[in-house]
């Protein structure tokens, strides 16, 4: 399970919502984005995700880093942003 479909169960829990039309709703994207979110096609962008990470009362920094491994593939890139900057 990917991390935005674990966000976005979390906001069906929340919210107690049934369907991915209504989370659609709830954080303003048509359902058929919500719809490929949960099928795994793509990441949630980072708008939607602070939008999700402020319902859900959720610090935006885990969120971020929670989204690194769905959003990219190279580790190499993984690591730098997790590793913040040391300049």
């Amino acid at each position: 399970m990917t991390y935005t479909i674990e966000l976005l169960n979390a906001v069906k829990s929340k919210y107690s919502l049934t369907t991915d039309y209504q989370v659609a709703k709830k954080i303003g994207v048509t359902s058929s984005r919500v719809s490929n979110w949960m099928r795994g096609r793509n990441a949630m962008d980072w708008e939607v995700a602070f939008k999700v990470a402020d319902l859900l009362e959720m610090d935006d920094q885990n969120v971020v880093y929670g989204l690194l491994n769905d959003k990219y593939e190279n580790p190499r890139l993984i690591n730098t942003l997790r590793a913040g900057c040391h300049a």
